[in-house]
């Protein structure tokens, strides 16, 4: 294992730590809720949903984390700003875990926002995302409403190397800052299955290497098992599960902050896997001088003891 040689922040998202060097914090994870296709949703242009299975999924999420000390959040997808109202107000009321706004255009992640700063929730928001081409507009309002935290999407539409991503990242990084962003979680935009998949995990600790001081990096893993057609045609559903837990553990393995690892179902599999590895991360690095940022605070203290 290893460290960082530059100086790796801890940011704030939404109430939770994420950052620092390897074996300092545990991985951080993000399920989805409410996805296209989500079974527990019953309408999704009015945000009606079984709330049973949504608080059970939730709360499994909290008994998950506090079995672990992985943090967690919650990704929510939305088509309209009533669904995102009638989800945002529930799951308020059910965990503390920071809420990620994951709308499907501009504008109604403005609205969305503007009414969840309205209603007092703003200091658990996390934007998803800012990327290149993103409009004066929607920073201003980040910045008037107060939101801390925000994903800033490395991704470059005509270059997906490693090089293109860091020739993108500088500017998106400066429009993060413009809107006030202080806890900028850095999404190496990692592709469908396939040949580019490689610069999306180098990128990782390339990107810490080099802007670890500026912000917390990760990445969204679920794209990728989606994607990964060879296994759902050949192998049973409990082999899929082993090789995403396999991709999910790898990640951490290279400095990968956060995980954004697909529909929150998949947390029963993926807490367990990342907590094992922050471990083994920790028990590695202290010989080189990491510590938890707060004692008792790590993956450690509950596997070990």
């Amino acid at each position: 294992m290893f460290r960082f040689e530059k100086e790796q922040k801890i940011i704030n998202a939404g109430g939770i730590k994420v950052g620092g060097q390897p074996g300092e914090v545990p991985t951080a994870l993000t399920g989805t809720i409410f996805y296209i296709g989500h079974k527990i949703v019953k309408d999704k242009k009015q945000g009606i949903f079984d709330k049973e299975r949504a608080e059970a999924l939730i709360n499994r999420m909290d008994e998950l984390s506090d079995m672990t000390t992985n943090p967690f959040i919650l990704d929510v997808v939305g088509t309209s700003v009533p669904a995102f109202q009638s989800y945002i107000s529930f799951i308020s009321k059910v965990t503390e875990a920071p809420i990620q706004i994951d709308a499907i255009s501009p504008r109604l992640r403005i609205e969305t926002i503007k009414w969840a700063n309205e209603v007092g929730l703003s200091d658990r928001i996390i934007n998803n995302s800012i990327y290149k081409g993103v409009k004066e507009k929607e920073l201003q309002n980040l910045k008037d409403c107060g939101v801390k935290a925000s994903i800033i999407l490395c991704d470059n539409p005509t270059d997906d190397t490693v090089q293109g991503k860091l020739d993108v990242l500088p500017g998106i990084l400066e429009m993060g800052e413009q809107a006030g962003i202080e806890g900028a979680l850095i999404d190496t935009a990692m592709p469908a299955w396939g040949v580019s998949i490689g610069a999306g995990l180098r990128s990782i600790y390339v990107i810490k290497e080099q802007y670890g001081d500026r912000g917390a990096v990760g990445t969204g893993i679920g794209n990728v098992s989606d994607t990964l057609g060879w296994v759902k045609g050949n192998f049973s559903k409990d082999v899929k599960k082993a090789t995403d837990a396999a991709q999910n553990a790898i990640l951490p393995m290279i400095g990968c902050d956060w995980i954004m690892f697909g529909p929150i179902e998949f947390a029963e599999f993926v807490f367990p896997t990342v907590a094992v590895v922050d471990t083994y991360i920790l028990t590695a690095t202290a010989e080189l001088g990491t510590r938890p940022a707060e004692e008792g605070k790590h993956p450690l203290f509950k596997l070990v003891g």
